[in-house]
């Protein structure tokens, strides 16, 4: 049987609780009623005119800079050529030895200092289109009234061969389970970047 001490502490434990849950219910009033989308982000990456238009930038570059690579191992071969009819030990064989030989460590650090660049400049793009798409998220969002938007993951069949731990793994990492066609904000995110990327 409770003694008095112990109803008081349950009455203050019951009227702390309710002024919790009222102060709560309030807070959930003033914020109202929240508006979710999603976007598949990786579909916006793969589909957007912008991405195209990187990818043949980005080609064009790696093209020439093959086609100087190439120039640049013909210079070589040719030297290595010359370099076999000459007398060995002989002045002229002594300085075709250095101008290959110069050649080819020029040839290297080309190729090298080709490739850092363009690997820099494929980030950058990419940094780019992210921020693109950000920004169209927003303004798309705006324009529709929603105030949250979540990651959307590609539609994914659980192989067969999975084990329970891999299905497991995959479950903990899913960010949107389900959500219905009309919160999918992908398409408009596509259409106002493309937009935006149009000339004039």
């Amino acid at each position: 049987m409770m003694n008095k001490t112990h109803v008081s502490i349950l009455l203050a434990v019951t009227v702390l609780l309710c002024m919790a849950w009222f102060a709560g219910a309030q807070s959930t009033d003033a914020l109202g009623p929240v508006v979710v989308g999603v976007v598949g982000v990786e579909t916006v990456l793969n589909q957007v005119d912008a991405r195209t238009q990187m990818n043949a930038d980005l080609q064009s570059a790696r093209e020439r800079v093959l086609a100087e690579k190439e120039t640049r191992d013909k210079l070589v071969k040719d030297l290595q050529q010359d370099l076999e009819w000459l007398p060995d030990n002989s002045p002229e064989h002594l300085r075709k030895q250095e101008e290959l030989e110069e050649a080819t460590i020029q040839r290297a650090a080309w190729v090298t200092y080709q490739n850092n660049k363009l690997a820099r400049e494929e980030k950058l793009r990419y940094e780019d289109l992210y921020r693109q798409m950000l920004a169209a998220i927003q303004e798309v969002s705006e324009g529709s009234s929603v105030d949250l938007v979540l990651f959307k993951e590609k539609h994914f069949e659980v192989p067969r061969e999975w084990n329970t731990a891999q299905i497991l793994a995959l479950a903990a990492n899913r960010k949107v389970l389900y959500a219905r066609p009309g919160m999918d904000l992908t398409e408009q995110v596509i259409t106002r970047m493309n937009v935006k990327s149009t000339p004039g």
